[in-house]
């Protein structure tokens, strides 16, 4: 009996295992959770064995044919071929095995719609120091989450910030600066869920053009090597194009520019280029120029008639001067022997409209002259030298000798504006004789030789340059001593006289007589 009923118990406890073990654990099979409104939708499940599958959404059965589809007879599946917002929800599938066994298996699906942006603006332009406002017109269902980025980090809501969004999910952006331009992103996302979407866009900044002058007026002297810049700072968004306008006609090998044309650069400035130059910096949004005044100074330059004069005492000089520069210089004559000015329009010595006039040439006269251009841009003068004939010899004394006459001079005569190169030393005995002379270089001794002792003579002198001579000096009269070595021989004769004398007078004395 015992052996019966163990066999009894193995034989239902295998029949037990046998119909539980072909009802095992039933599978769903979905590609996804999250389905877009208008996707298809595929849900497969499996059982564990033979059964009767039935679908149910949010404890509903599903009895539509079109959507259920019975695979075999462990299988089943869900087809839904354009999602819609009804269709989301918890789908259950249930299996009543065979054996009398039931289970089931359950997923929850999503159905979204969007984020989408409309119309969204994804290009913005603003202008400098302005308010920008940037719509993000993001739709979606379930409710969104929006939010906007730059460089990948979250613009504050907070409205004391520059830079903020607002509730309804626009970007303001208070006085716009030239570093708000840039990307910005605007980021929308599937209330609790991961479905995003974000949409790129481009915020411009303009700024109308500014022209700024390093210099308002430059000032330049002409010249072959002179050249000048004139430079015109612009600012600008977009980048302004610079135009110029001049007083001259453009001439590509006078007139450069820089890559940017901001640097006007004349070359070899001639009087010509004086004038205004106006730099213009135009963008889409405005215009804008300024003016630099260029001036351009000559240099003084003075032009005389003739660089030397030689002039007889007595003779008239004029000595004409024209002188050019801007602008235009004043003219005057400058004695330069004394460094006087010489600016009397009447006289013997005189300028009238830049001509010097000499009348009776005088030795005093001699020496240079120079005609001078003063101007603002600079000063300019031209030499002439004006010779004449020495003058007379003052101050001038002789000493003679028995066969000579040596003359002192305390000071030399005016030489009349060229050196003194020798001496006239004239002499005769009387007025009715011929004058005699001699020329002695000016840098030997003033001496008359080979005279005769113990004569009258009259003497005078004048000193010589390279345009002739000059004046006599006062005539003076001089004896010449007698020979001395006669002298000498009277001086022993009447020696000897009186050495005879006294001895006949002392003959007596002596005999007693």
């Amino acid at each position: 009996m015992l052996n019966l009923s163990a066999v009894i118990l193995r034989t239902v406890l295998l029949l037990l295992l046998s119909v539980y073990s072909t009802d095992g654990k039933m599978d769903m099979i979905a590609k996804k959770q999250d389905f877009q409104v208008g996707e298809e939708i595929l849900l497969l499940c499996k059982a564990g064995g033979e059964g009767d599958i039935t679908w149910q959404k949010d404890g509903e059965e599903i009895d539509d044919e079109e959507i259920v589809l019975k695979v075999d007879e462990t299988s089943s599946k869900l087809l839904i071929k354009k999602a819609t917002m009804k269709d989301a929800g918890r789908y259950t599938c249930m299996c009543a095995y065979d054996t009398g066994h039931e289970d089931d298996i359950h997923t929850t699906l999503y159905v979204y719609d969007g984020p989408s942006f409309g119309s969204t603006n994804t290009y913005h332009e603003f202008l400098e120091g302005k308010n920008g406002m940037v719509p993000c017109l993001a739709t979606g269902q379930p409710e969104l989450d929006v939010h906007w980025l730059r460089d990948k980090q979250e613009i504050s809501s907070n409205v004391g910030r520059r830079v903020h969004t607002t509730s309804d999910n626009r970007l303001l952006i208070e006085k716009v600066r030239r570093d708000d331009a840039g990307t910005y992103v605007c980021h929308a996302k599937i209330r609790g869920r991961s479905v995003t979407k974000e949409l790129l866009v481009s915020v411009v900044v303009n700024a109308p053009p500014t022209v700024r002058l390093r210099e308002e007026v430059k000032k330049v002297i002409a010249g072959p090597e002179t050249n000048v810049s004139l430079i015109c700072l612009v600012d600008g968004l977009p980048k302004p194009n610079i135009t110029w306008s001049m007083p001259v006609t453009f001439d590509p090998s006078h007139h450069q520019f820089n890559s940017d044309r901001s640097q006007l650069t004349i070359q070899s400035v001639v009087r010509a280029d004086f004038g205004e130059y106006v730099c213009t910096a135009t963008n889409k949004i405005g215009e804008n120029s300024t003016t630099i005044m260029l001036h351009v100074f000559e240099a003084p330059e003075v032009f005389v008639s003739v660089d030397k004069v030689n002039a007889s005492v007595g003779e008239r000089v004029s000595v004409s001067c024209n002188i050019s520069g801007h602008p235009q210089p004043e003219l005057h004559w400058l004695n330069k022997q004394n460094w006087q000015g010489l600016d009397s329009t009447s006289g013997r010595v005189r300028v009238v409209e830049g001509m010097l006039e000499i009348d009776e040439v005088v030795p005093s006269d001699g020496g240079l002259y120079s005609c001078v251009a003063v101007s603002v841009s600079g000063n300019a003068s031209r030499d002439v030298a004006i010779y004449t004939v020495p003058g007379p010899p003052h101050y001038l004394s002789v000493s003679p000798g028995p066969t000579s006459v040596v003359f002192s001079l305390k000071t030399l005569p005016i030489s009349g504006g060229t050196p003194i190169t020798s001496f006239v030393l004239q002499w005769k005995q009387n007025t009715a004789e011929q004058w005699e002379r001699t020329i002695v270089p000016d840098s030997d001794p003033l001496v008359i030789t080979a005279l005769k002792p113990y004569t009258l003579y009259t003497v005078r002198l004048a000193a010589l340059n390279m345009v002739g001579q000059g004046q006599f000096s006062d005539e003076q009269s001089v004896r010449t001593h007698g020979i001395r070595k006669f002298r000498n021989v009277y001086m022993l004769f009447i020696f000897i006289l009186i050495c005879l004398c006294n001895f006949l007078l002392f003959i007596p004395h002596v005999f007693n007589i």
